[in-house]
């Protein structure tokens, strides 16, 4: 008889016009099972919803909207796992399954690739639009050879590469040494698993987006509690009803409007950057009308300062590179050149400007994804200055300020979130505790002082606690989930991401975390 994890799950049956039943249970774990956590998932797919919680040896509770949802509880390997109505039986047992339910991560393939700055490279390169997962690293159900990777770079550079309209793959890729090198490295052992880091109590709740395809790149929290959305690819915007769980589509004016970020102003009012466009957008939900800056530059990043001006970057730009600020009662737009990266500004690719925040004494960081820098501008002068990280190609992506003025940088290739602190000059780095996470974003709670970490390859989000300098992590139930972006709900402490993938390989989703529940 095949070895058995017992779940028994007690089932609060209720009206569905009074507060929804609630899922919940206990997980015994087996010896021969190990002792590894457990994700019990209900999902509702006519709804396009799915809550779930992780437990270690311990209760947990859900929340269930309808009766016809279906429940899922699995370890995180996906090698035990089992399937009922979410309302019905009380009993769920779970069994060694044939195949695993979840494949191997996108994380545990990058780490087999040795630890070096090559891999640091291709991991800046490669794995920023999707997931490196079984579908890359493998052909015909065997590691990619030598002649497969030829083909797949060649046809990625031609995406994307440092002489094409898109550039975000640097020249690094046209070595062409590349395909055995990745040959080599995805046909490696695995190595032995890690013990899981300690997993944070809370509840997941996953929205689908209305177009499965879409890219949801960034969102923002209005005063109402409401999700705003940028559909990259369905080029609109959408407003997430969290209570109803329904989205409203607001259409964008502009043909191919390719939005890819927002932030909202004082007054509610949505700020968004059209890329392909070359526009800046405001949007007044009150009055529901538009507003068109033209910025002249495929745009990045936006950020509106505490004196109400709207700061956003060029994207590809780096001979010279440039951010540009928007006066809103003048329409005004002006440019500023930032001081220039000493190998990088005038070479194909370039240094990509990234992420762009602004401190609380006014100066405008922007973070550089190949050149490996910092920069910060200061509008009162006009001067700039670039701070180096500490680990070569280190991949510095959407990082956030906290109320010191403090940087928390998520190095994204060197796996570690980064602590800058201008005042001291000072740089600190803490290692992610699951290997290859790869982390994307990170942004500060300044209700509790932590750091939230979205990562690319993980399938998970991580907090960190500065003062303990200790992770935590929350398992995100949808594998693929390419955490782009994360808020964090000032009213609540919720955390909101945005993951997806180009081209897309899981439907679109916007996720809430509420810490608390689980086990």
């Amino acid at each position: 008889m095949p070895s058995i994890l017992a779940l028994m799950l007690a089932l609060a049956a209720g009206d569905p016009l009074t507060p929804p039943p609630i899922v919940s249970g206990r997980v015994t774990m087996p010896a021969d099972a190990g002792d590894q956590p457990v994700l019990v998932v209900v999902r509702d797919s006519a709804r396009g919803i799915s809550r779930s919680v992780t437990t270690r040896q311990g209760r947990f509770a859900i929340p269930v909207d309808r009766p016809g949802a279906t429940r899922v509880a699995m370890t995180l390997d996906g090698r035990w796992a089992a399937e009922a109505a979410a309302v019905g039986s009380p009993a769920l047992t779970l069994v060694r399954a044939s195949e695993p339910r979840r494949r191997l991560s996108s994380a545990a393939w990058l780490a087999r690739l040795p630890d070096t700055e090559t891999r640091r490279k291709f991991v800046l390169d490669c794995t920023g639009c999707h997931q490196f997962d079984d579908s890359r690293a493998l052909l015909n159900g065997a590691p990619r050879p030598a002649s497969g990777w030829t083909e797949a770079v060649t046809r990625m550079l031609g995406y994307a590469g440092p002489r094409s309209n898109f550039p975000v793959i640097s020249s690094w890729a046209e070595d062409p040494s590349v395909p055995e090198w990745l040959a080599a490295g995805v046909a490696r052992p695995a190595a032995p698993p890690a013990p899981a880091p300690a997993v944070l109590p809370a509840t997941v709740t996953e929205f689908d987006t209305p177009v499965a395809s879409d890219l949801p790149h960034d969102l923002a929290i209005d005063s109402a509690g409401g999700v705003v959305v940028t559909g990259m690819m369905s080029h609109a915007m959408y407003r997430l009803d969290p209570e109803s769980a329904r989205f409203e589509r607001i259409e964008i004016p502009v043909p191919r409007a390719n939005p890819r970020a927002v932030e909202l102003d004082r007054a509610g009012a949505w700020w968004v950057l059209l890329g392909a466009p070359g526009k800046v957008g405001r949007y007044d939900p009150t009055r529901k009308d538009w507003r068109f800056f033209d910025i002249g530059m495929y745009p990045h990043s936006i950020a509106v300062g505490g004196d109400g001006k709207v700061w956003f970057n060029g994207h590809f730009t780096r001979d010279p590179e440039q951010i540009g600020v928007i006066d809103p009662v003048s329409g005004k737009v002006s440019i500023h050149d930032l001081t220039p990266h000493p190998t990088m500004a005038t070479i194909p690719g370039g240094p990509i400007p990234y992420e762009q925040r602004i401190g609380p004494d006014g100066r405008v960081w922007v973070s550089e994804l190949q050149g490996n820098r910092i920069v910060e501008f200061d509008p009162r002068t006009g001067r700039s200055r670039a701070h180096v990280l500490p680990t070569s190609a280190s991949g510095p992506r959407r990082f956030d300020i906290d109320d010191r003025g403090v940087l928390w940088i998520p190095a994204y290739s060197a796996n570690t979130l980064v602590r800058f602190d201008p005042a001291a000059g000072a740089f600190a780095e803490y290692p992610l505790p699951v290997a290859g996470a790869t982390p994307y974003i990170a942004r500060f709670d300044r209700r509790s002082g932590a750091v939230w970490i979205g990562t690319s390859a993980a399938d998970a989000a991580f907090r960190f606690d500065p003062r303990t300098r200790t992770f935590s992590m929350v398992p995100l139930p949808s594998q693929g989930s390419l955490t782009r972006h994360l808020v964090v709900d000032p009213r609540n402490g919720d955390v909101w991401l945005a993951y997806g993938a180009s081209p897309a390989r899981i439907p679109a989703r916007i996720a809430r975390i509420q810490v608390g529940g689980g086990s």
